[in-house]
């Protein structure tokens, strides 16, 4: 999305013109008096907002379709899409400078979980069949299967499509998302922090997405927890894109530093660290075909 787009819908979500379109189908001189904007400002919204696919024009008066359901619908994060989590990041990103001189990033807004879980549900089918492929790969026949922070679920439910049985860990806000729409999925649900304890007994431990979201320590930790979970033998797989590396990973740093307090993107070097002291061995990086991202591989010894 153009960031003149989305620094408009972020805008028209601000001054309530989106909720008030989406609720009550109006003219510009009624929006424009309902939310307190110009009616020139209204006008140029609504019309750009018709343009990009969001609203409809009949006669007079603008509406929603259904390509705007998911800037307000937060029921079912599978139609909410990923424009609300892009606007919900935007909005951290004004406020950037201020997160540079305090350390901390504003607090999150009302719908962060719902939009965040709905933007993760949009990854393209071809990155997840790629990434599960090549945890597979590093132990093929493993039969229980451990994601970490797993979110919306897309990759367990691959994972669970190929045969494997799958746990699923995250947030308890993230739970409790996935136990209204994974009921249905084979999948175990179980809420808790990832670097504080994991569930045992894995033979693959799969982690996409989560790294560059933590700081240095609380990712020794997560290596940690990640080797116990494991039995001897098991396999650490962990999804990222490594500086260095991956195209667009140091401004992939830069957004972390607008999102989370301690988040960044990191060297092999450090992936070799945290998973050397954590007890790993033949620790591996690969590249993963059709994407920009790497997969960071580890053994738990068997002996």
């Amino acid at each position: 999305m153009d960031y003149r787009e989305l620094c408009l819908l972020w805008a028209a979500r601000e001054t309530g013109i989106i909720e008030t379109v989406m609720f009550d189908a109006g003219t510009v001189e009624e929006i424009a008096q309902e939310t307190g904007v110009t009616e020139r400002a209204a006008r140029i919204t609504l019309e750009a907002m018709v343009e990009m696919g969001f609203l409809k024009r009949l006669g007079t008066e603008y509406e929603a379709t259904n390509r705007a359901l998911g800037l307000f619908a937060k029921t079912d994060v599978r139609s909410i899409g990923s424009v609300p989590h892009q606007m919900d990041c935007l909005a951290r990103w004004f406020e950037l400078p201020e997160t540079m001189r305090t350390g901390s990033p504003p607090e999150t807004s009302e719908n962060w979980t719902q939009n965040f879980m709905g933007a993760m549900a949009t990854v393209n089918e071809t990155t997840v069949r790629s990434c599960v492929t090549e945890a597979i790969h590093e132990y093929p026949d493993a039969n229980r299967v451990l994601d970490i922070g797993g979110g919306p679920g897309v990759f367990a439910k691959e994972f669970t499509r190929r045969g494997f049985e799958v746990t699923l860990i995250d947030q308890p806000d993230v739970i409790d998302i996935d136990s209204r729409f994974l009921e249905r999925e084979p999948i175990e649900l179980v809420s808790g922090d990832v670097t504080d304890s994991l569930p045992v007994g894995f033979d693959l431990a799969f982690c996409s997405r989560v790294v560059h979201a933590l700081g240095p320590d609380e990712n020794r930790n997560l290596l940690e927890n990640a080797f116990g979970a494991l039995e001897p033998g098991g396999v650490a797989v962990f999804i990222n894109q490594l500086r260095g590396r991956a195209e667009g990973a140091a401004v992939m740093g830069a957004h972390m530093l607008a999102q989370t307090e301690h988040g960044d993107t990191y060297a092999a070097n450090q992936f070799e660290d945290w998973f050397a002291d954590a007890g790993f061995v033949n620790f591996d990086i690969r590249d993963i075909p059709g994407t920009n991202q790497q997969a960071i591989v580890g053994h738990r010894p068997r002996n």
